[in-house]
C-alpha cells in the first residue's frame, strides 16, 4: 500500500518514539512514513489520532492494530511527515479501508475538512522550537555553540542532547538513534537505583567505564547530555565543564 498512498507534501524527517509522534501532531493531517532496518510502514494520522497503520517486511506483513503495536514496541522510529490536503486524506483512508489497514474499521471515519490549513508551517520546526521555549528551558546560546563547547574538551569524542527518548541534537562520531536508546536505558537504571536510596539528593551524573572509553550522562535543565570520551580523559575538567553548562541553563 505504501506506493499507492497519495504523495502529499513533505514536512520533514525526525527520530522519536511513537507516543511522541502522536503527542506532537495535534494539528497534523497526513501520513507518518516509517523506515526500519528490516522493513517500512506508515501510520495515517488525523490531528494526533492514528486511523490506519501497516508494516511490510520481506517475511511478514502487519496491518491495523498489530502494525501499530509493533511500532509502539520500538524505542525510536525513523520517520517522515507528509501533510495531506483533505482530498488526499480521503483517498488515503479509502485505500486503507480497501486494504484492511484501518485501526477501527467499524468506526465512522472523521470528516476531513480544510481546518488543517495552518499545518503548512513546518511541524518539525514548530515542535522543536516549542520544546526549546516551553518544555526544556533551553539555554540562550545557539545549539552549535553548546555542542562545540563540549567537543572542544580534550578527550571528548561525541555528545548528544536528548529528552523523552528524542535526540534533540548531536555532534561527533555518533549514531544518534542508538545513542539515545542507550542513554535512556542507562538513565532509567540509574534513576531507579537513585530512588531506592533514601535522602540521596538530586541526580547529578553517572559515568560508565568500559575498555574503549567512557560514557557520561548528566542533567541539562529538563534535558540530558550524553558525552562519550576516550579512556584517558581528565574527569575533573569534564565535571567542571558540565557544572558551568548547567549553571547557564
Amino acid at each position: 500500500m505504501m506506493d499507492k498512498l497519495p504523495e502529499g507534501t513533505a514536512i520533514g524527517e525526525m527520530q522519536a518514539p511513537l507516543r511522541w509522534i502522536f503527542s506532537h501532531t495535534a494539528r497534523f493531517i497526513g501520513a507518518v512514513r516509517i523506515t526500519m532496518q528490516d522493513g517500512e510502514g506508515f501510520v495515517l494520522v488525523h490531528k494526533g489520532e492514528p486511523l490506519a497503520a501497516q508494516f511490510r517486511h520481506p517475511l511478514k506483513s502487519l496491518s491495523g492494530p498489530s502494525a501499530l503495536k509493533y511500532f509502539s514496541s520500538q524505542p525510536i522510529l525513523d520517520f517522515g511527515l507528509w501533510r495531506y490536503e483533505p482530498d488526499e486524506m480521503r483517498e488515503a483512508l479509502a485505500l486503507a479501508a480497501e486494504t484492511q489497514t484501518l485501526l477501527h474499521p467499524d468506526r465512522e471515519i472523521p470528516v476531513i475538512d480544510a481546518s488543517g490549513k495552518d499545518d503548512r508551517r513546518s511541524l518539525v520546526s514548530e515542535t522543536v522550537e516549542g520544546n526549546k521555549e516551553n518544555s526544556h528551558d533551553a539555554p540562550p546560546e545557539p545549539e552549535s555553540k553548546l555542542l562545540g563547547v563540549v567537543l572542544q574538551q580534550p578527550g571528548v569524542t561525541a555528545v548528544a542532547r536528548f529528552a523523552d527518548g528524542l535526540c534533540i541534537s548531536s555532534a561527533g562520531d555518533i549514531d544518534a538513534d542508538y545513542t539515545v536508546a542507550f542513554a535512556e536505558d542507562l538513565l532509567r537504571w540509574s534513576l531507579s537505583l537513585h530512588s531506592a536510596v533514601p535522602a540521596s539528593g538530586a541526580f547529578v551524573q553517572m559515568t560508565l567505564f568500559y575498555r574503549g572509553g567512557n560514557v557520561i550522562v548528566a542533567p541539562y535543565g529538563d534535558e540530558y547530555l550524553c558525552i562519550f570520551t576516550t579512556p584517558e580523559v581528565q574527569f575533573g575538567q569534564i565535571r567542571r565543564m558540565i557544572r558551568e553548562l548547567q549553571s547557564g541553563v
